[in-house]
């Protein structure tokens, strides 16, 4: 009995085959159909990043305007004067929305520090004028406001200039601020931009 049951495990042992390892790696048309399928991913994926990254600098630049506006409102109220604030100098004379100043009637600061590169998403220069005529080659001269082929904003106002904006991120402000404005987006409302330069100007207020 003992050697028939040996025998047994014996023939058990010779008639069981063992499991083929799978060695089998990816195809060549495998490995291609993945990268085709994340390339399209990333097409879809990296435009919407894009967009949201150009939505929050156009935010940004957006608060920026609406700090700079109340802050000019104030200043005028206050001492009769237009301001100026830039970023492209230290100088007191240069900062009379946020540095304490001799002016009659001056009682900021307007502003909670000096303007500064950093309040440009771009990280380049802003500066605040107080005439639409000055700014050199980019100067508004004058703002279309209502989108009627004449400007109605000459003289003396207040614009803010932005450095480095791509226009990208200028038409999405522009269609913030203008929308429905007749007439080019560049030229045209509260926005105009230059786009040889790549600068921003925003109306802020006329007198």
């Amino acid at each position: 009995m003992h050697t028939a049951r040996v025998a047994g495990l014996t023939r058990m042992r010779n008639t069981t085959k063992p499991c083929a390892a799978h060695t089998e790696g990816f195809t060549l048309v495998e490995v291609i159909v993945v990268v085709a399928v994340l390339a399209l991913l990333a097409g879809l994926v990296l435009p919407s990043v894009s967009s949201v990254t150009d939505d929050t600098k156009a935010s940004k630049i957006l608060a920026t305007v609406d700090t700079l506006k109340k802050a000019c409102d104030y200043h005028h109220t206050h001492t009769g004067a237009l301001a100026t604030e830039t970023t492209t100098s230290t100088a007191t004379r240069r900062h009379e929305l946020s540095v304490e100043q001799r002016t009659a009637g001056w009682k900021g600061p307007y502003l909670d520090h000096p303007l500064s590169r950093g309040d440009n998403p771009f990280n380049h220069h802003i500066i605040v004028y107080e005439s639409f005529s000055s700014g050199g080659g980019n100067a508004p001269v004058g703002f279309d406001l209502l989108g009627s082929g004449t400007d109605s904003a000459t003289g003396a106002g207040q614009y803010v200039m932005f450095y480095n904006i791509p226009e990208e991120t200028a038409q999405a402000i522009n269609d913030t601020l203008d929308g429905g404005i007749r007439g080019s987006w560049q030229t045209t409302g509260r926005v105009e931009y230059v786009s040889s330069s790549k600068r921003l100007n925003v109306f802020l207020f006329d007198v």
